[in-house]
């Protein structure tokens, strides 16, 4: 099976929600003001992604509430067609292409109050790290997309209102992050004058993952791009997983968190270590010796997605089924947890579940709250969770297949 296969089959697997079915026969696709349905200054953008006879078509849409009625993409939302990852950057949306899509396109409030896509910026290969680097720009790194020997990495640096190339450079190689296997990136983080980039050594023809009893992270000065250092840490395994996005967060110090999944639901072939937790202090070339959280030992289960809240602590997704199947995030329990005293809390109003469908964890906070969408028995809604208590409220429901994206414009 190939990469594309595995991803589509995947998508197509998401069962759509009943209010969709009746739903899609009113779809629109909307010119520039949004369409005759669309209010001014809503300050939620939600990606929605729509999936119809194998097809996938995204559209980002505005609502006020993110907790009452339902929000759909009847006659509104900016329509963007193929697989797309979405990140926001200060006040600019990214919508990122993938699966063949190159481009990376910006979207904006403008000045009367809609959201519009602004300028994009076309890369070589689909980006595979993407992150903000100041107020002003934003990282970007392309991997070649077939596996050799003696081939370079490129780096971008884009301005984050404008979309124009700040800087490219092509002259970094790969190696040595492919000393064990191609490289599979998972996470990349800016901190301390440096790009802290995760990967996962896997097969680019089996998919296999032989590498999985260390942990990897590649360290390249900024703005140069070039490398400083790969370091390496024997007690968790590879950090991130493949396609998710989801090995590192940087805290308010300019910290950086790791995270080992290793699980076989989220595509590793193996597993030999436990899921956990481990620490780069700001602009440094190694582990901290002194930290690690082995949140495996402490629960038994995996963490599959998370967010950096702040003060330490993380909402997360973690799974309940450490012999559930390949490719399928199933049986997902929603987790406060704290990674400076190691503990964990269950959201127990949130349903276990099996993800909301997307390419990627999506989850916003605002305040002492985090939303999410969660995928249920009766579709997709949004959860609000305080974070001090770590009690949730269900809210809006969502008319469609998945959600891709979820942020705030002011």
């Amino acid at each position: 099976m190939n990469f594309q296969t595995i991803i589509k089959n995947k998508i197509q697997s998401i069962v759509l929600v009943s209010s969709l079915l009746a739903s899609l026969t009113f779809l629109a696709s909307c010119d520039d003001d949004m369409g005759s349905t669309e209010v001014a200054n809503e300050p939620y953008v939600m990606a929605l992604g729509i999936t119809n006879s194998g097809t996938t078509t995204y559209y980002a849409v505005t609502t006020s509430d993110l907790m009452d009625g339902t929000i759909d993409a009847i006659g509104k939302g900016l329509e963007q067609n193929g697989y797309r990852d979405y990140q926001q950057a200060e006040q600019t949306i990214f919508s990122i292409g993938g699966l063949g899509v190159t481009e990376a396109v910006g979207i904006q409030r403008d000045t009367e109050g809609y959201i519009q896509e602004v300028s994009n910026f076309q890369f070589n290969n689909t980006p595979i790290g993407f992150c903000q680097v100041d107020n002003n720009t934003m990282a970007a790194l392309e991997l070649p997309t077939s596996a050799g020997k003696n081939q370079n990495l490129t780096f971008y640096s884009v301005d984050i209102k404008s979309l124009a190339l700040k800087n490219k450079i092509t002259t970094t190689p790969v190696a040595p992050m492919d000393e064990e296997e191609w490289p599979s990136v998972t996470g990349m983080v800016y901190a301390g004058g440096n790009l802290y980039v995760s990967y996962v050594p896997m097969s680019t023809t089996t998919f296999a993952t032989p590498a999985v009893d260390t942990a990897y992270v590649a360290v390249y000065s900024y703005p140069d791009c070039q490398f400083k250092a790969l370091i390496k840490d024997p007690r968790f395994g590879n950090i991130g997983s493949w396609n998710a996005f989801n090995g590192l967060q940087k805290d308010e110090n300019g910290d950086i968190y790791a995270m080992s999944n290793s699980s076989l639901a989220n595509g590793f072939s193996q597993s030999t270590k436990n899921s956990g937790f481990l620490k780069i202090n700001s602009g440094e070339t190694k582990f901290d010796p002194n930290y690690s959280f082995d949140y495996q030992a402490l629960t038994g289960q995996k963490v599959a997605h998370w967010l950096y809240l702040g003060n330490g602590k993380v909402y997360a997704e973690v799974t309940t089924r450490l012999d559930a199947s390949a490719w399928s995030d199933a049986d997902l329990k929603c987790c406060i947890i704290d990674l400076v005293n190691k503990t964990s809390q269950d959201i127990v109003e949130i349903p276990i579940h099996n993800g909301s469908g997307g390419r990627r964890f999506v989850a916003f906070q605002e305040g002492n709250y985090v939303y999410a969408p969660i995928g249920t028995s009766e579709g997709l809604y949004v959860y609000r969770t305080d974070i001090t208590t770590g009690q949730a409220v269900k809210g809006a429901k969502i008319a469609a297949t998945f959600v891709g994206g979820l942020f705030k414009l002011d």
